[in-house]
């Protein structure tokens, strides 16, 4: 870790790869939901629970529903994402600070 830290590059490489690590992120797990969404289109899931549905429709049920509802709370994913970034930025700036002294 001494080394590391004494290597100027290799800080600026792990902050620059934590970025885009997160910047990743932020477009994976959005366009991920979206296929699934898409998926339970496709599959023809029941539209609600009733006395006349499967047990496995009830399930398939829920799990796309608990999939649709992450699907708008995935809109926080880029806000999170720029946050750690900020984050990471100014950690990085401690550690160039500090291994100068």
């Amino acid at each position: 870790m001494r080394k590391l830290l004494r290597n100027r590059k290799g800080i600026t490489g792990l902050v620059v790869m934590l970025v885009v690590s997160l910047v990743a992120l932020a477009l994976i797990i959005p366009i991920g939901i979206l296929i699934t969404v898409n998926l339970s289109d496709a599959l023809d899931v029941v539209a609600a629970k009733s006395g006349s549905t499967t047990q496995a429709q009830n399930i398939t049920y829920d799990v796309f529903d608990s999939i649709w509802t992450s699907w708008s709370l995935s809109s926080l994913v880029p806000i999170i994402a720029v946050a750690a970034a900020l984050i990471a930025i100014i950690v990085g700036a401690f550690v160039f600070q500090r291994s100068r002294g």
